[in-house]
C-alpha cells in the first residue's frame, strides 16, 4: 500500500442519487475505513480514509498519479453514518470524458 493513496476524504452528503456515466475515463475501486469524529456537545463528522485504489474490474481504466488529487462528493447513505468507526467500505469511483466524477457506495462491512 503506497502512502500517496492514503487520503482522508470528508463525507459530504448529497440528496441526489448516483449518476450513470457513459464512456467512463476512469473506473476505480476505492477501499477505505470509516472514521467518526466525535466531540462532546458537537455534531459528529463522518470521514472515510482511503487505503487502496485499484481497477473496478478487469477491463476498467484506473490510473492515479502521485500528484493527482481525487475530490468527489460521497452519496448520501445511512449505512455509512450507522457504521461503527473502523468499518471497511468500498466505493466505485468513475469519471467521464468531460471530467465529471461520481462515487457510489458498494459495500459497508465490519
Amino acid at each position: 500500500m503506497n502512502p500517496f493513496i492514503k487520503t482522508v476524504i470528508p463525507v459530504i452528503l448529497l440528496s441526489a442519487g448516483p449518476i450513470a456515466m457513459a464512456g467512463s475515463e476512469k473506473d476505480c475501486l476505492l477501499e477505505g475505513t470509516v472514521l467518526h469524529n466525535e466531540r462532546a456537545g458537537e455534531d459528529t463528522a463522518t470521514m472515510v480514509q482511503i487505503n487502496s485504489i485499484s481497477k473496478y474490474d478487469e477491463d476498467a481504466r484506473c490510473k492515479v498519479r502521485r500528484s493527482e488529487k481525487m475530490e468527489f462528493k460521497l452519496p448520501q447513505d445511512t449505512r455509512l453514518q450507522d457504521a461503527p468507526s473502523g468499518s471497511e467500505v468500498k466505493y466505485r469511483y468513475r469519471t467521464d470524458d468531460s471530467g465529471q466524477s461520481n462515487a457510489e457506495l458498494i459495500s459497508v462491512g465490519a
